[in-house]
């Protein structure tokens, strides 16, 4: 049977726990059900913590807001793409107050999405993430120049999760569409916004150039 390490931690959005059911596992746009029974949660450190119980896929499709353990499942997002330019997959929803978000990359390093009300890195609220050795690490960045991107000031993450299984790394978070942090973007309901997805192959350290990313727009909800 095989078993997957699964790192979570969320602080605001309580993780559906119930029996073991199906998990949507991407592949170059295709959809497989995983096996998740016996997988193990860890925290922040990587310790061990108890059973990942997996709610059943008729359950996450009546959920209404998604559950940020770092694990994407079938009909948890109201939307969701693939986008071949990158192999990556993004998931998101939002409601009034904050946004949602699920991102699967087709490596073992870092991970990351930028959201912009225009085209471009500089001025983008970028969230990167990986997962080593047991822990997940997601940070809020902001887009200085077409090369560089810092730390906010401030995180605006509200809570987050991460996994890493069969090459495939998988995180979630929330944010919210309004923080009032000057180096965060300002989402509104309905509004089509520009997307920088990105993700290195092997490395985890964030400082590491991508090795590929793509530019595109979505439309929130």
């Amino acid at each position: 049977m095989r078993k997957t390490t699964i790192i979570a931690v969320v602080s605001a959005v309580a993780v559906m726990a119930a029996a073991a059911g199906g998990v949507l596992a991407l592949r170059n746009g295709s959809t497989a059900l995983a096996d998740t029974s016996g997988e193990t949660a860890a925290d922040v450190t990587g310790t061990a913590s108890g059973t990942a119980e997996i709610a059943p896929l008729a359950q996450q499709a009546s959920a209404r807001t998604p559950a940020s353990e770092g694990l994407i499942h079938a009909n948890e997002y109201r939307n969701s793409l693939y986008n071949p330019a990158t192999g990556m997959s993004l998931f998101w929803q939002n409601d009034a107050t904050n946004l949602y978000v699920g991102l699967v990359s087709p490596g073992t390093g870092w991970a990351g999405v930028g959201f912009s009300n225009r085209s471009g890195k500089p001025g983008t609220d970028i969230i990167l993430g990986a997962v080593s050795n047991g822990t997940v690490t997601i940070e809020d960045h902001y887009g200085v120049t077409k090369e560089l991107h810092l730390p906010d000031r401030t995180s605006s993450l509200l809570a987050i999760g991460g996994s890493e299984t069969n090459g495939e790394t998988t995180l979630e978070f929330v944010i919210p569409l309004a923080s009032g942090d000057s180096q965060d973007v300002t989402l509104v309901p309905g509004q089509t916004v520009a997307v920088i997805l990105a993700y290195q192959a092997t490395q985890d350290s964030f400082t590491a150039l991508h090795t590929t990313y793509s530019q595109l727009q979505i439309t929130l909800d």
